[in-house]
């Protein structure tokens, strides 16, 4: 499972996913097309975002030593910073590159149902990743490789 997220054999057609998404997310993009264009606007959005990233963060590290999802929390408490801090979408990008080389050395060396996850696990982020982007609006740069393949 080294190709697109897509090409899983359970993902939908390309076609259906991006043109649902793209229907589904409309809304959002126009709305962040608008606060965008009004730089007042957008920095109260701004100011909005990291405190409420942060807010989302800070109550994820809070859970992280107790039983339940706090690391996961943390992830999307940094996800909702990467949709508009360019310094933490690289932390995201970094973060995922790690987790792929956790899962490629899990396929080489763990037994087989960590062998199955690795495989499931890796794909199930690819795709998320791709979906926050398309309904962020963040692009991957032109050129660059993808981390961790």
């Amino acid at each position: 499972m080294h190709g697109e997220p897509d090409d899983r054999p359970d993902a939908p057609a390309a076609g259906e996913r991006s043109e649902g998404a793209r229907q589904r997310f409309q809304w959002f993009r126009d709305l962040r097309q608008w606060i965008h264009a009004r730089p007042h606007v957008h920095l109260v959005y701004k100011v909005l975002v990291g405190i409420v990233g942060g807010l989302i963060v800070v109550i994820g590290l809070i859970l992280v030593p107790l039983p339940g999802p706090g690391w996961l929390i943390v992830f999307i408490g940094l996800t909702v910073l990467a949709s508009e801090f360019h310094f933490f979408h690289r932390i995201i990008t970094w973060l995922r590159a790690q987790l792929h080389r956790f899962w490629d050395w899990a396929k080489r060396r763990g037994p087989r149902w960590l062998r199955n996850a690795a495989d499931r696990g890796k794909a199930d982020v690819d795709a998320a990743h791709a979906e926050a982007h398309r309904t962020t609006g963040v692009q991957r740069a032109k050129g660059r490789p993808r981390p961790g393949l």
